[in-house]
């Protein structure tokens, strides 16, 4: 399926009925990431599952943007009521500023995996990016993709090609088709002031989840999310790194639809 917005056009995919639940993919992925979902919550809710833009089948538009702008168009145009937003890394950071900007068209929060847009730059860290950063001034895409596989499909404190290869075909696949963007041709617009420092405004009922192998960050942001959003609450899968749904995806269903039906 697809919509027309902002002047190009925004790909999703959308099966069941019921209260509408939007599933926003991380940045290293697209729609295809929430496939281990779509069975088991279509069963009583309507799933809808876009390519953000700039991923998948996604365009990038031809003027300034703002993802959260997206999500309230692609709402508006499916004429939605209050729906629950699950969004795991990039697509947690949209949804998280998609509630602090229209809380009235949120009904629950799903967080995984992610972080506030505006958060500081944290320098100590660097080092987990060095052959991810090393592939990218090399211009070499094969080498940046098997990097990014590692570092956030496997996690850095796993083996490489420590997750099955079904699950690592199909990151190479989303992550390396998403590599040609120009991103700079279609500047992004952001919510000022942003998400980070106002946690505290968050009112609907959020659930914080983590990958216990993803990034030290990442760790530290679920603490973050939890700690700072009144009522949060955080669920930690082990054994699991960026993309906890894909890699334990009976555990996260389970999880999730526990809370979204509470």
């Amino acid at each position: 399926m697809e919509a027309t917005i902002n002047g190009a056009r925004i790909h999703y995919e959308r099966t069941g009925e019921g209260i509408p639940v939007i599933f926003l993919h991380a940045g290293v992925a697209d729609s295809r990431m929430w496939e281990p979902q779509v069975s088991a919550f279509a069963k009583q809710f309507d799933v809808i599952r876009p390519d953000m833009r700039g991923f998948g089948k996604s365009d990038l538009p031809p003027r300034p943007w703002s993802p959260h702008g997206d999500l309230y168009a692609l709402v508006e145009e499916l004429k939605l009521k209050p729906a629950h937003l699950i969004g795991c890394s990039m697509g947690g950071g949209l949804v998280l500023d998609f509630a602090l900007d229209h809380p009235e068209r949120v009904s629950k929060l799903v967080l995984v995996d992610s972080g506030p847009s505006g958060q500081p730059d944290r320098p100590e860290y660097d080092s987990l990016f060095a052959e991810v950063d090393a592939a990218d001034k090399a211009g070499d895409h094969v080498a940046l993709n098997e990097a990014e596989a590692h570092l956030w499909l496997d996690g850095p404190y796993r083996p490489k090609g420590y997750v099955r290869q079904e699950l690592r075909d199909l990151f190479l696949d989303m992550n390396g088709g998403n590599m040609d963007n120009d991103w700079a041709s279609a500047p992004r617009e952001h919510l000022e002031p942003p998400a980070f420092g106002r946690l505290n405004e968050v009112k609907a009922p959020t659930l914080v989840v983590v990958g216990d192998k993803d990034l030290e960050p990442l760790l530290e942001n679920a603490d973050l999310l939890a700690s700072s959003i009144k009522g949060a609450r955080k669920v930690v899968i082990h054994d699991a790194a960026h993309l906890p749904s894909l890699e334990h995806p009976e555990e996260f269903n389970r999880i999730v639809l526990d809370f979204l039906l509470s």
